[in-house]
């Protein structure tokens, strides 16, 4: 039910790579970073922020929830390169960051212009 409300529509020039940056907040103090290169599929913003809202009442640990959000991209958007990134204050601060990419996709250009944090 959750991947449901992750809504996409076709990625409008497939032959080029792009860089997609969505930001959200799935629960109270918690930040979600998505960065994404699409293939096929962009995700759709409204549908983002329907399927962050699934998350509300998780408490497995930041950990926990970047994974779900990967293997859901992945199933859903399958992109190119994808990297998830869940961060909190509070009670200290905790940040979670994961990346995966198509076993054949490579642009160090596109990757190397990245702000690393």
């Amino acid at each position: 039910m959750r991947r449901e409300r992750l809504t996409t529509r076709p990625s409008p020039d497939p032959r080029h790579d792009y860089l997609v940056e969505l930001r959200g907040e799935p629960m109270p103090g918690t930040r979600l970073t998505l960065r994404l290169v699409p293939d096929r599929l962009v995700p759709d913003p409204a549908g983002v922020v329907a399927y962050l809202a699934t998350f509300a009442d998780v408490a497995e640990g930041l950990e926990a929830l970047a994974l779900a959000v990967l293997d859901d991209l992945n199933n859903e958007l399958v992109p190119r390169w994808v990297e998830v990134t869940v961060e909190r204050d509070a009670p200290l601060p905790h940040r979670v960051v994961i990346e995966d990419r198509q076993p054949t996709w490579d642009n160090p250009q596109l990757l190397g212009r990245l702000r690393r944090v």
